[in-house]
C-alpha cells in the first residue's frame, strides 16, 4: 500500500479523538491509543494499526486545519486540540457535571467501604475452619461428650452407694460441677458447630442432628 493521503474519515477520527481528549500527546501515543481503545472497531483502524505514518499525516493535516496544534518539546513533538475548538460548558452544565461528579465520588466511597467490609468478611471466612474440618471436631466433642456424661453417672451412681468420707466430699462435689460444666461448654460448642454447618449446606438443623446421631439436650 502506497503512502498516500489518508482518507477524510481516517482524518476526522484521529482529529476528533484529541478534541474529545484534549490532552497533549505524540504521534504514538495517539496510535497506542487509538489501536487499544477501537481495536479492529472501524475499518479506518486497521491501516492505523500498520502505519503509524497515518496517524502522523492526520495529525499534521489536523494541524493544517487548525483543529489542533503542535509544540516541539526535547525534540519530541507534541499535538494538542486547539482550544477555540472546544467546546465551552456553561455555568448550569457545569454545576451539572459538578453534582455528577460528587455522586460518582460519594459511590466510590460507599463502594470502598462495602469491599473494605467484605475483604474482611472473607478474611473470617479464610481463617475459619472449613466444613471437613467442622465435621472431624464435631466427631471429636461427641466422644468428649459421651465420656464426660458416663463420667458423671459412673461419679452420680458411686455417691449413692459407697459411703463418702466427709473430708472429700467437697473436692468430689467441685470435680462434679465441673465435669458438668465442661460438659455443658462442649455441647454449646457442637450446637453451634451443627448450625455453622446447617449455613454452609442444604440440611436442616434437625436431619443434620439425626444424621450425626448427636444428642444435644
Amino acid at each position: 500500500m502506497s503512502k498516500g493521503q489518508p482518507d477524510e474519515s481516517t482524518i476526522e477520527a484521529v482529529c476528533n479523538y484529541m478534541l474529545q481528549q484534549n490532552r497533549p500527546y505524540s504521534a504514538v501515543d495517539v496510535w497506542n491509543n487509538l489501536r487499544q481503545e477501537y481495536p479492529k472497531a472501524a475499518s479506518f483502524l486497521l491501516s492505523l494499526n500498520d502505519f503509524l505514518w497515518q496517524v502522523v499525516k492526520c495529525l499534521d493535516i489536523g494541524v493544517e486545519r487548525k483543529i489542533l496544534c503542535e509544540k516541539l518539546i526535547s525534540k519530541q513533538k507534541i499535538y494538542f486540540a486547539d482550544q477555540s475548538k472546544i467546546k465551552k460548558c456553561n455555568e448550569e452544565e457545569l454545576r451539572v457535571m459538578n453534582e455528577a461528579i460528587a455522586s460518582k465520588k460519594s459511590r466510590q466511597t460507599d463502594l470502598s467501604n462495602e469491599l473494605k467490609a467484605l475483604k474482611s468478611e472473607l478474611k473470617t471466612y479464610e481463617t475459619s475452619l472449613s466444613i471437613e474440618e467442622m465435621y472431624a471436631l464435631r466427631e471429636r466433642l461427641k466422644t468428649e461428650i459421651k465420656e464426660m456424661e458416663l463420667h458423671i453417672s459412673n461419679v452420680e451412681e458411686s455417691a449413692k452407694t459407697v459411703a463418702i468420707n466427709k473430708t472429700k466430699k467437697p473436692d468430689l462435689v467441685a470435680k462434679l460441677e465441673s465435669y458438668k460444666k465442661q460438659c455443658k461448654e462442649r455441647k454449646r460448642l457442637a450446637e453451634s458447630i451443627v448450625e455453622t454447618i446447617c449455613e454452609n449446606t442444604d440440611l436442616s438443623k434437625k436431619k443434620l442432628i439425626d444424621e450425626m446421631g448427636f444428642e444435644m439436650e
